[in-house]
C-alpha cells in the first residue's frame, strides 16, 4: 500500500487481483485493499479461469513464488501491476512472478524485480522500527 500512496493512485472503487493467499502477503494485502475501497479477489491454486480475473484487474498484486507466473499478455491495458515474487533462476537472475517485459507494455504502472516491492519493503521496516523506538521511548516530534 505504501507504493501506491507514494505515487497518488488512487485505489476507491478499483477492481483488484490478489495472486496468492499467503499469511506474509495475499491475505493481509486483500484487507488493505477491501480498507482502500477496491473490490477485491484473491485467487489460490484451486482458482478456475486465473486468467479471466487478471484480465479483469485494474490493480494486480502477484505473490506466488513461481517465476514468469502471469504472462503479460493477461494485463488489461492501464492495469497496475505489483509484483512481490523473487525468484532466482539457475542463470542467477532475479525475476518476478510476471513476465515482466510483456506486461510493462500494457500497465500503467508495474513494479521491477529486483527493485520495487523489496527497497520498499526495508524503507517501510525502518520506518516501523524507529516509530516503535520513538513511542516506545515517549519521543515527541519536533
Amino acid at each position: 500500500m505504501t507504493l501506491l500512496e507514494r505515487y497518488n493512485i488512487d485505489t476507491y472503487g478499483l477492481n483488484a487481483v490478489v495472486i496468492g493467499a499467503s499469511n506474509i502477503v495475499g491475505r493481509p494485502m486483500s484487507m488493505e485493499l477491501l480498507l482502500a475501497g477496491c473490490t477485491t479477489t484473491v485467487t489460490h491454486r484451486f482458482t478456475k479461469n486465473l486468467r479471466h480475473h487478471v484480465e479483469n484487474a485494474d490493480l494486480l498484486i502477484v505473490a506466488v513464488g513461481k517465476p514468469g507466473f502471469i504472462p503479460g499478455e493477461w494485463i488489461k491495458e492501464g492495469a497496475i501491476v505489483v509484483d512481490v515474487g523473487i525468484n532466482r533462476l539457475e542463470s542467477g537472475k532475479v525475476v518476478g512472478d510476471v513476465v515482466y517485459e510483456d506486461a510493462a507494455e500494457r500497465a500503467s504502472y508495474i513494479t521491477p524485480v529486483p527493485g520495487g516491492v523489496g527497497p520498499m519493503t526495508v524503507a517501510t521496516l525502518i520506518q516501523n522500527t524507529l516509530q516503535a523506538c520513538e513511542e516506545y521511548h515517549d519521543v515527541e516530534e519536533a
